[in-house]
């Protein structure tokens, strides 16, 4: 599928795409309109495009000295073989996932190698800034109601097949939050993101140092490419008491209605995850 790239020094659509990449618009507020977000600073635009397209795409999310300073944990740990091997539930078993080590905050050892990013789980601020702007969203405050994991793919080809963070009850996230940590990310080192929103194009987001991409959890399918170059990146789950209603879990005949305005309201319903997997066969293989 046509895709469309974000890379180191362009913001654009890579060669062959019809449509414009929808990232962080031109911001023509004044500065006192902006909300600041441990550490970053979103706009009413960011919130704007979350709310309209589902995702947005930001650059510099963290300030130069604030993302030096997450690397430098993040690699000491990984140096020091402490990070915890990446494990999935698949029926009522565990397994291990080859190569992707994660670090999970809400692990008091965690917490302690890793104090600054366990300062970003106590920090409220981007969700109280994204309840600002978005109210809607219903999102709760508080390190119980958010999680926060440190991820190392150690560049031996590990990604991620086609999901969604909130595949349905009983999650509860609402807003997922990836930063990413990789000053030195080329084009050819993989790892990239990537977004398919439903019934639109997909969007790839390569993973370069301080960029972060905010999606909502319940209604962006994504997946992450093979890398073969280490990769670090950190995500923040947003949990939502306003999540998973009836009318977001449930398909109706008038979902599968092909009315335009029907199609239209599936693009942006959590609804959308019922049919998925026959739309997108080919991206969860």
């Amino acid at each position: 599928m046509a895709g469309e790239l974000l890379d180191q020094g362009r913001l654009g659509p890579s060669v062959g795409s019809e449509l414009p990449l929808p990232l962080r618009r031109p911001c023509l507020m004044k500065a006192d309109d902006k909300c600041s977000a441990a550490g970053s600073i979103l706009t009413e635009a960011d919130a704007q495009q979350l709310r309209d397209t589902g995702f947005v795409v930001i650059d510099g999310f963290l300030s130069d000295s604030l993302a030096a300073t997450l690397r430098s944990e993040a690699v000491e740990l990984a140096t020091a073989g402490r990070m915890p091997q990446h494990r999935f539930q698949f029926g009522a078993s565990q397994f291990a996932k080859p190569h992707i080590f994660e670090a999970d905050l809400h692990d008091e050892v965690m917490q302690e190698a890793l104090p600054e990013f366990a300062n970003l789980l106590f920090d409220d601020s981007l969700a109280k800034c994204l309840e600002l702007l978005l109210p809607d969203l219903g999102l709760e405050i508080g390190p119980r109601t958010k999680s926060l994991k440190l991820q190392r793919n150690c560049g031996r080809g590990g990604c991620f097949p086609a999901h969604y963070d909130n595949a349905g009850r009983p999650s509860r996230r609402a807003v997922t939050c990836v930063v990413y940590l990789n000053p030195d990310w080329r084009q050819g080192d993989g790892g990239e993101l990537v977004l398919h929103p439903f019934l639109r194009k997909e969007v790839v987001v390569s993973p370069a140092m301080g960029r972060a991409a905010l999606f909502r959890s319940d209604r962006i399918l994504h997946s992450v490419r093979p890398a073969v170059a280490e990769r670090f990146c950190f995500t923040i789950w947003l949990d939502s008491s306003d999540i998973n209603r009836d009318s977001d879990c449930n398909l109706t005949a008038k979902h599968l209605s092909t009315d335009p305005l029907s199609v239209a309201s599936l693009m942006q319903s959590p609804v959308q995850r019922a049919v998925s997997r026959a739309v997108y066969a080919e991206e969860y293989e």
